[in-house]
């Protein structure tokens, strides 16, 4: 897959995300070239045969703008602004988010208002071409004047300075374009600020997970329709007609995924009669999951929406407009790298893993709650446990557990830190974002939430095998008054026959099931039955060693293992 960068024309989270992934290479127009270069030429002849002071082309950077730079020292200026501010610290990046930055650099720097040459995003592409990885360390960004660190330590591999993963190795910059018979680039006039002018480290990482995000708000929606069933609850809460009289468009469409999900149910069906079930209502867990996850995508979708504008847009410092003779010559500085737009999105996308991953939890809670799990039994263990088998299994108790401690790792990365204002560089850039720090930790906590999902996929699984093995579900339906009264008879007729015992009798209500009326929706007992098939989640049947099936569990849906199921039959588009 080929994926033309082109002024006239944007991105899509799509082409990003291929290229991030590695499964696209990334390529100049040549009409982009013919435009960088005319205006290159414009703004040299503008700078160099004027004399004119220029932030970025002849003065030192931030509050070093005061210094004036002789042109011998232009070249130089550029290469040790880029040394000098590659002081990252932390963990390197992983691969797939260091390629989407230099991806979302290249298509800011050829949209034709930075000033520099095409050989400059020519170099940047032809690094993605060879799949030579700038090491990237995770921190040191403040997110305002661009991600300074970040980009720096990815305009280093340009110059053969750094290190770089190529072909599995760490190795040094200048061994890896040896290799791969590419040569470093020298930098001219105003090319070392466009490279780190920009956060398109934070943006990379933002749609990174913004892709992902929309992957786990869909399993989260088959987990939603999968409970709803194992659970007995009715359909009738994602009727797409109630939906219409509140029309947040992520509720509809969350509701439109979960009710299509259930159709055609044999054990919903089973207990649509009200007086079979004879409950009104289920917990907010159900009950209100489409406006509860539809919050969620309607905050992913607006995460993309920006994301995306920034993606397509020019950001460093200072940017190049036409004069009045049409010429790019016009030099004006601002502040299009701050990170504040983008911060604001990372931060909605944060809300939007919590929401999911909270009401995934209060969900597993219920499921080993024997009082309100509608008759799974006590920690969902497996119903043909003799009394003394049942007596020494804990069954699936501790899983909870591991889910509310990974959720409450979460809220802990969920500071919002963009609102924590630390001013920088002697005060010249007083208000910074911090937005890029927030997304690094973002990403650290889809792992935890994608394995809050496993651990209620594994009750899920647990549970449609118990209702299998049961013959009847809980029912509250009426009984004749007479069974009442001869209860209470009988009990005071078996009272007082012997010291010290009390007599109790009750009716427990239960309503039969056919195998035929165990079944889920078909599409999923579809996934019921590949999942089972493929062992990733056995039945629970004696205590047993659960966290490395739950991390299998957890890969599997990651790498969107139930949705290729799912959506063999039901698409989820978005």
């Amino acid at each position: 897959m080929n994926i033309t960068i082109d002024h006239t024309r944007k991105l899509t989270l799509d082409e990003i995300i291929a290229v991030g992934q590695g499964k696209a290479k990334a390529f100049l127009s040549n009409d982009t070239k013919t435009m960088l270069d005319q205006r290159r030429a414009q703004i040299e002849t503008a700078i160099t045969g004027q004399d004119v002071p220029a932030y970025g082309f002849n003065r030192g950077f931030g509050h070093n703008v005061d210094l004036s730079v002789k042109d011998k020292h232009l070249s130089e200026l550029q290469e040790n602004l880029i040394l000098s501010h590659a002081v990252g610290a932390g963990e390197p990046m992983e691969a797939t988010v260091v390629r989407i930055t230099m991806l979302l650099r290249a298509n800011s720097l050829a949209r034709g208002f930075s000033g520099i040459r095409p050989q400059l995003v020519e170099a940047i592409l032809d690094l993605l071409t060879a799949d030579i990885i700038p090491i990237v360390p995770e921190l040191g960004s403040v997110g305002a004047s661009g991600d300074l660190a970040p980009l720096s330590h990815v305009a280093m591999a340009l110059i053969g300075r750094g290190k770089v993963l190529y072909e599995g190795e760490t190795i040094p910059a200048a061994t890896a374009l040896k290799r791969a018979n590419l040569k470093p680039i020298r930098l001219e006039m105003k090319e070392g600020l466009a490279l780190n002018n920009g956060v398109q480290f934070m943006n990379a990482i933002g749609l990174h997970i913004c892709h992902q995000l929309k992957n786990m708000l869909k399993s989260a929606s088959v987990n939603t329709a999968l409970t709803a069933q194992v659970m007995l609850a009715p359909d009738t809460y994602f009727r797409p007609d109630f939906h219409t009289v509140r029309p947040h468009p992520g509720s509809i469409k969350v509701a439109d995924w979960i009710w299509q999900l259930m159709q055609d149910s044999p054990i919903r069906n089973a207990h649509r009669d009200f007086k079979t079930d004879g409950q009104v209502q289920d917990p907010y867990n159900i009950r209100c999951a489409a406006q509860i996850l539809g919050s969620a995508h309607d905050l992913i979708s607006q995460a993309e929406t920006s994301l995306i504008i920034e993606a397509n847009s020019a950001t460093d410092n200072p940017i190049l407009l036409p004069d009045e003779n049409g010429n790019y010559t016009d030099v004006v500085s601002g502040g299009h790298f701050h990170g504040m737009p983008v911060a604001v999105q990372v931060y909605n996308l944060m809300q939007a893993v919590n929401v999911i991953a909270s009401l995934s939890h209060q969900r597993s809670v219920r499921f080993v709650d024997p009082a309100r799990n509608k008759g799974l039994g006590r920690d969902l263990k497996w119903p043909g446990l003799t009394e003394d088998e049942n007596t020494i299994s804990s069954g699936m108790m501790m899983l909870e557990y591991t889910s509310a401690s990974l959720l409450n790792s979460m809220w802990g990365d969920s500071m919002p830190s963009h609102l924590f204002n630390i001013s920088t560089n002697s005060g010249q850039e007083d208000h910074v974002s911090m937005g890029t720090g927030l997304a690094v930790r973002l990403l650290k906590t889809l792992p935890k939430a994608a394995h809050i999902l496993a651990i209620e996929m594994a009750y899920i699984l647990q549970a449609v095998a118990i209702r299998k093995k049961l013959n009847t579900i809980p029912t509250e339906a009426e009984l004749p008054d007479w069974v009442d009264a001869e209860l209470d008879s009988l009990k005071t007729r078996m009272n007082g026959q012997g010291e010290g015992v009390v007599f109790d009798a009750r009716v427990i209500r239960e309503h039969p099931l056919s195998n035929a009326e165990k079944c889920l929706s078909p599409t999923c007992e579809t996934l019921y039955e590949t999942i089972t098939a493929n062992r990733l989640f056995p039945v629970v049947k004696y205590d047993r060693y659960l966290a490395e099936d739950i991390i299998g569990l957890a890969n599997f849906m990651t790498k969107g293992g139930v949705l290729k199921i799912v959506e063999k039959t039901k698409p989820l588009d978005w």
